[in-house]
């Protein structure tokens, strides 16, 4: 009886040390800038106390990644500007329910004093698959894609949308256009499809006539790169 009365005792602690494990859970955060005028700015990220600099960030590749308590709010501070009496100006971002990979997205917002407005994805693999393309409408309107065969409605504003193009390394063509004119093609391409690389990609309006009323930012990522950076990363530590 006593040997059992321990065992429950054992169990119980192990069951509040498991517990305490998870509230303490942290989500790896990685963060994309929407443009180069942002990747040159100095953001950080606040974790209670602690203030911790985004170190690579770029507007065509995902920063390393940065842990998060998931209990407490993401917190962006930006180190290169202050509020008129001088404090420190930050901007809060929510997590979705159930993202556990978490992308953060950086966007121009002159509204906010801080310049910046987070805006967060799920970057999982196991739900933005290699050899998969997903895409950000940022136009404002909705638009029609066609992927090789495949032809897809991308909703007004940031819903992300996954296309899978599925089979072997080969090119394709990518055509877009307005849902509201979806004859008048206002962007045409042959990409090469992968199955080792997803690629993000923000739909943007036209900027000048060399490159038409639509444009595409394409960020792609290698599992190739992906797995050889992670084992240097292995080593690293090991040393």
């Amino acid at each position: 009886m006593l040997f059992h009365r321990g065992a429950q005792k054992l169990g119980l602690l192990s069951f509040l040390l498991l517990a305490f494990q998870g509230s303490l859970a942290a989500a790896p955060y990685r963060f994309l800038s929407f443009d180069e005028s942002i990747s040159n700015r100095k953001l950080a990220v606040k974790k209670g106390e602690e203030i911790v600099e985004i170190k690579d960030l770029h507007h065509l590749k995902r920063s390393p990644s940065i842990n998060v308590p998931e209990d407490i709010p993401l917190t962006l501070v930006a180190l290169d500007k202050t509020s008129p009496d001088g404090k420190q100006v930050s901007v809060d971002a929510k997590l979705p329910a159930g993202v556990t990979n978490p992308l953060v997205l950086i966007l121009p917002d002159t509204s906010n004093p801080t310049g910046v407005r987070p805006y967060v994805i799920e970057d999982n693999a196991g739900r933005f698959r290699w050899g998969s393309i997903r895409f950000l409408n940022a136009t404002g309107k909705p638009v029609m894609t066609k992927v090789d065969k495949k032809v897809t409605e991308l909703p007004a504003g940031w819903t992300p949308v996954d296309v899978d193009p599925g089979g072997d390394m080969r090119n394709m063509g990518i055509q877009a256009a307005y849902k509201a004119a979806p004859t008048q093609i206002l962007y045409s391409a042959v990409w090469e499809h992968n199955p080792d690389v997803r690629e993000l990609v923000i739909v943007l309006p036209g900027t000048n006539a060399r490159t038409g009323e639509m444009e595409f930012k394409i960020i792609p990522e290698d599992r190739k790169v992906v797995a050889a950076e992670a084992e240097m990363e292995k080593k690293k530590e090991e040393q």
